[in-house]
């Protein structure tokens, strides 16, 4: 077969953009010992090319089977490879999206997958090694966007959108979902209000509000920026989406009764002289619980609605979320703190 250019072209839309044409293949009435001369005659462009299959096709070049190098060299040479290959295939098309392709390839843990046009005809192979640079760039680039990137040309650059752009386009890229951020600051700082009495009781509870927002802040960071991975990767679906769903919430829960009894502990030891000690304790412990539980889950949810609505999850999470979780936590934390200080307010 020809030599390949095996320089990827990086934000590739189709699949046909990154396949390998150093492959071997023969029509289905190739002698196996001729099928096995091919083989030997083959000098792929790089040294880095590993051919595993034979591929098969019928006179108009449609893959109507294949077989593994173990398979050909077991088989009969003077046996027509027809008898000996397989016919249940599994191919890429060559319009489909390198990262359902890529996903196709994990899944069925295979060193390379055939490419066909749609009349069936092979055009390509595409191999692992070449996907896993296809991915990594297309995950890097989701998790920057979860920064609050929005992308309107796929095909430019990130280091040029980021850092070569206009002023004005840096501001339109950047600034829309900051606005959301600043817009959920907002409302923290009115929740804050709300329990003003409360904080002015116990002055200790304001100490502690930064690390509610923090944690809360860290772990849905740490959820959003797994769910973009998995869905950019294609391991997140409509068919699983509920049970990571679920597995968040129940890993959440876990990260939250390890520091909540950590920031529970801390509370009670710093405030141990004062008669509020014990119900400080447990108003912080309670509260980095629930934080962590909800931002666990609100870090999934949120990606998961902005991409069923047909938004970039990676480009809107994270101000969002920011909002949702900051609102949610102080409103957690100084609920309980209502509740279980009442006598002191």
């Amino acid at each position: 077969m020809g030599a390949a250019d095996r320089d990827l072209e990086f934000h590739a839309d189709r699949v046909g953009e990154v396949t390998d044409d150093e492959y071997v293949a023969v029509t289905q009435e190739t002698f196996v010992g001729h099928a096995i001369d091919e083989f030997r005659d083959f000098e792929p462009v790089s040294d880095e090319t590993t051919v595993y299959y034979l591929y098969v096709t019928d006179n108009a070049g449609r893959l109507v089977g294949v077989m593994s190098l173990r398979e050909l060299l077991n088989a009969p040479e003077d046996d027509v490879v027809e008898d000996h290959m397989v016919t249940d295939l599994f191919t890429i098309d060559a319009g489909a999206d390198p990262e359902y392709a890529a996903a196709e390839i994990a899944d069925r843990d295979f060193p390379a997958l055939p490419v066909v046009d749609r009349d069936g005809v092979l055009v390509g192979v595409l191999r692992t090694d070449d996907m896993l640079e296809v991915v990594e760039e297309e995950a890097t680039e989701d998790i920057l966007k979860s920064a609050g990137f929005s992308f309107a040309d796929v095909e430019q650059s990130r280091s040029s959108a980021i850092l070569e752009s206009s002023i004005p386009r840096i501001l339109r890229l950047r600034l829309p979902w900051l606005i959301v951020a600043l817009a959920g600051g907002l409302l923290a700082g009115g929740v804050i209000e709300v329990y003003e009495e409360t904080l002015e009781a116990v002055v200790a509870l304001a100490f502690f509000v930064p690390v509610i927002m923090d944690m809360g802040g860290n772990v849905g960071t740490q959820a959003s920026t797994i769910f973009v991975r998995g869905l950019a990767l294609g391991q997140i679906d409509d068919r699983n989406a509920m049970r990571y769903f679920a597995r968040e919430g129940f890993i959440g829960l876990l990260i939250g009764l390890i520091i909540g009894s950590i920031g529970g502990g801390a509370a009670y030891f710093w405030q141990r002289n004062e008669p509020y000690a014990l119900e400080l304790a447990m108003v912080v412990f309670v509260g980095l619980v629930s934080v962590c539980v909800v931002a666990s889950v609100v870090g999934y949810v949120i990606p998961w609605i902005m991409n069923k609505l047909g938004y970039d999850p990676a480009a809107a999470s994270d101000p969002l979320i920011t909002t949702v979780k900051d609102v949610t936590a102080l409103l957690i934390y100084f609920w309980l703190a209502a509740v279980l200080l009442q006598e002191l307010l």
